[in-house]
C-alpha cells in the first residue's frame, strides 16, 4: 500500500519559523530601545581630554626650542601625559636635554634648562634636586682651542681637566749656600689632571661652563688665580673610570724619554770669528 504525501507538516514548520523570526525581531528591537533610553537617562560618561605640547619635528639634544619645533595636540587625559606642557610659550627658548622625536610629548624631563633663554641646566635632564646630594654648581674656565681638542668640544660631552701650574717649592725659604744636588726640588711647571668626568654645560668661544661641586669649584678658581693653564681632554662616552695618574714635570720627562741635556759647545777661534 502506498502512502499519500502531505505537505501539512511542512507548512506548519515554516509557519513556526516565521513566527519565531518575528518574535526575535520584536524582542531585539525592545532590548535596543531599552538600552538606548537607559543610556540617555543615566548619561554617558564623557572622555576627559587635555591639550598638550608635542614635537612637530625632530629636535636635537642641547638645542634651543623654536616655535616651529612644537604643535598643540588634543589627547585623552591619562597619567602618561599628566606632566606634559599645556602651552607652547612655556617651552620656547628652553634647551633640550635629550633628542625629541616627532609627536613625542614635551615634558620637563626632556629639557635641560629650567629657564627660557638659559642655554644649560646644572641638573641633568629629568633630574630632581636632592637636598642630601652634593652642592652642584656651574663654574667657568677659559681654555684655548689648541688645548681643548682643537675647539671641537661641545656641550653635553664629558672631559677631564688638566692643569699646568708653575710651582716654586723654594718660595719663602732662605737661599741655600750649598750647591743643589740631583733630585732636589726646583721651580718649574708641573702638570696634573685635577678633575675627571666633568660635563660641559655650555660653551661661548673659549669659555667653558662645567658642572662640578662647590668644593671643586673653589679649587678651580684658586688654580686660575695662581696662573694655572687649563687643558681639556675628551673622554669616550662608555668610559666612566677614574684614572690614577702621577702627574708630569720636566725632569721626569727628561729621565723617562732620555732627552739629552744641552751642553756648552766647544767653539774654535776660527768658528768664533765673524
Amino acid at each position: 500500500m502506498e502512502l499519500e504525501y502531505s505537505d501539512k507538516n511542512s507548512k506548519r514548520s515554516k509557519l513556526y519559523i516565521a513566527v519565531g523570526l518575528v518574535i526575535a525581531l520584536i524582542v531585539g528591537g525592545l532590548v535596543f530601545v531599552a538600552l538606548r533610553f537607559s543610556n540617555i537617562g543615566s548619561g554617558e560618561t564623557a572622555v576627559e581630554e587635555r591639550q598638550v605640547v608635542v614635537a612637530a619635528r625632530s629636535i636635537a639634544s642641547r638645542k634651543p626650542i623654536e616655535e616651529g619645533d612644537l604643535v598643540m595636540r588634543t589627547v585623552a587625559a591619562d597619567p602618561t601625559n599628566a606632566t606634559a606642557f599645556a602651552r607652547i610659550d612655556e617651552v620656547l627658548g628652553r634647551i633640550t636635554g635629550v633628542p625629541i622625536a616627532p609627536g613625542q610629548l614635551v615634558t620637563p624631563n626632556v629639557l635641560a634648562s629650567t629657564t627660557s633663554g638659559q642655554a644649560y641646566s646644572i641638573l641633568e635632564a629629568g633630574q630632581e634636586f636632592d637636598p642630601n646630594g652634593p652642592p652642584l654648581r656651574a663654574v667657568s674656565v677659559n681654555v684655548g682651542d689648541d688645548k681643548a681638542v682643537a675647539g671641537t668640544l661641545q656641550p653635553g660631552q664629558t672631559v677631564d681637566l688638566i692643569v699646568t701650574l708653575n710651582v716654586n717649592p723654594l718660595a719663602g725659604k732662605k737661599a741655600q749656600t750649598v750647591a743643589a744636588q740631583a733630585g732636589d726640588p726646583i721651580a718649574g711647571p708641573s702638570t696634573k689632571v685635577t678633575l675627571q668626568k666633568v660635563t660641559i654645560l655650555a660653551r661661548n668661544g673659549g669659555s667653558y661652563i662645567l658642572r662640578t661641586d662647590l668644593t671643586t669649584a673653589e679649587k678651580i678658581i684658586e688654580l686660575t688665580a695662581a696662573g694655572g693653564q687649563f687643558a681639556m681632554v675628551l673622554r669616550p662616552e662608555p668610559d666612566d673610570r677614574v684614572a690614577d695618574t702621577p702627574g708630569s714635570t720636566l725632569d721626569q720627562l727628561i729621565e723617562e724619554f732620555g732627552f739629552p741635556p744641552p751642553r756648552v759647545a766647544e767653539i774654535s777661534d776660527q768658528q768664533a770669528r765673524p
